[in-house]
């Protein structure tokens, strides 16, 4: 049986296979020994568990039926205690993110805006077969974890160019 290349199905997991491209140039510009954030390794981990993650998202839309890759609550809640760690050292947002603050910063970005297409992606596969609620919630909450990423990267940044510069 021939499948169009154009289909929603390959869409999503071209999109899918984008965005874990795009986590591993981050893990690699947050893991660089000559960087000089703080110690990012257990962000460059966890982000390795999100691309295994994402292998599984994409072998679930290749094959809805098969249980080892249905996704389960246990990921989400994952992410998001992820997130809420993250949130706790960031300040209220009072206006809208222009990405760009530094290169790392822009990366994630990059892979937030993807994430996002990879869960509009899902969501017109759903509509013509059932699969994993649950997958659609982890590419939310990955956008999610994202956005936090790139918001802890900028004021890491901000509070080193301030510290070198006596500010």
């Amino acid at each position: 049986m021939s499948v169009s290349k154009n289909c929603a199905q390959f869409h999503f997991i071209g999109s899918v296979d984008e965005l874990s491209s795009h986590l591993g140039l981050i893990k690699a510009m947050l893991s660089n020994e000559d960087a000089w954030q703080f110690s990012w390794l257990s962000a460059c981990n966890f982000i390795e568990k999100i691309q295994k993650n994402l292998m599984k998202i994409m072998a679930h839309a290749y094959d809805p039926k098969d249980e080892k890759y249905f996704f389960t609550d246990a990921e989400n809640a994952e992410l998001v205690k992820e997130i809420d760690k993250l949130k706790k050292n960031l300040p209220k947002l009072s206006k809208f993110v222009i990405p760009g603050k530094n290169i790392i910063e822009a990366q994630i970005q990059i892979g937030r805006a993807v994430a996002r297409r990879a869960e509009r992606h899902y969501a017109a596969i759903n509509e013509k077969q059932q699969y994993s609620p649950q997958a659609c919630e982890y590419l939310n909450k990955l956008s999610t974890y994202l956005f936090v990423l790139s918001q802890q990267e900028s004021l890491i940044n901000v509070n080193f160019i301030n510290q070198i510069s006596g500010l």
